[in-house]
């Protein structure tokens, strides 16, 4: 147990949610507890509550956070990429990410929760923000997608993403492919960022696009 010591309010609540995450990792959001993250964050067992209400709560956080840094993975990939949002580029993002299974487990679990009635993400309405920036901005001269389209293209990628995360594994091998497979993964992505590339453009007519 880490040593109590006097902290802001500010500091205790940042020092929760890194123990929290720290543990979450380790054991997995179904393993750890209340008493535990203060135990290893070194405050009273009551703060945790005070700061975050449940633990249901306290695990959005935690995801809010994961998923802060890869909107942010996100947009440095963007503006590697000249400010040019390419399907292949997210895509490559949140395959990624989701390799990391403890993340996953921890989207999962979250989305799953009971209690769980999601929430305005600002930072994903900024990041659609930046994409319909560079969209226009690569289009300069062209029709460009609706606001709409943009938006409809990066669920249907998140949805696709998740869904063979979660899913892929057990669905190759009922098909009789071999889940380890690193090609199935590289063609599902393949397909996946070209149909998303091109229901990008669709809507404005233009077949210049990723």
């Amino acid at each position: 147990m880490a040593p109590r010591r006097r902290r802001s309010p500010e500091e205790s609540r940042a020092e929760l949610l890194t123990a929290a995450a720290g543990l979450i990792r380790e054991r997995g959001p179904d393993n750890v507890s209340l008493r535990q993250i203060a135990e290893s964050a070194g405050v009273a067992h009551g703060l945790v509550s005070h700061y975050f209400g449940t633990y249901a709560a306290l695990v959005r956080e935690v995801l809010r956070v994961e998923n802060d840094h890869i909107e942010a993975r996100v947009r440095d990939r963007i503006r590697a990429e000249g400010d040019v949002p390419t399907a292949a580029g997210i895509m490559d993002v949140l395959f990624t990410t989701l390799a990391d299974e403890r993340y996953l487990r921890l989207f999962v679990w979250a989305e799953l929760h009971a209690d769980y009635q999601g929430a305005v993400r600002p930072e994903l309405v900024g990041l659609i923000d930046t994409m319909e920036a560079g969209i226009r901005g690569a289009l300069a001269g062209h029709p460009v997608p609706g606001r709409g389209r943009i938006e409809a293209v990066v669920l249907m990628g998140l949805s696709a993403a998740y869904g063979f995360a979660i899913g892929g594994r057990t669905w190759l091998a009922g098909l009789g492919h071999d889940p380890d497979d690193p090609a199935h993964e590289a063609e599902f992505r393949a397909q996946l960022t070209r149909m998303l590339g091109a229901h990008m453009v669709e809507e404005s007519g233009w077949e210049g696009a990723d």
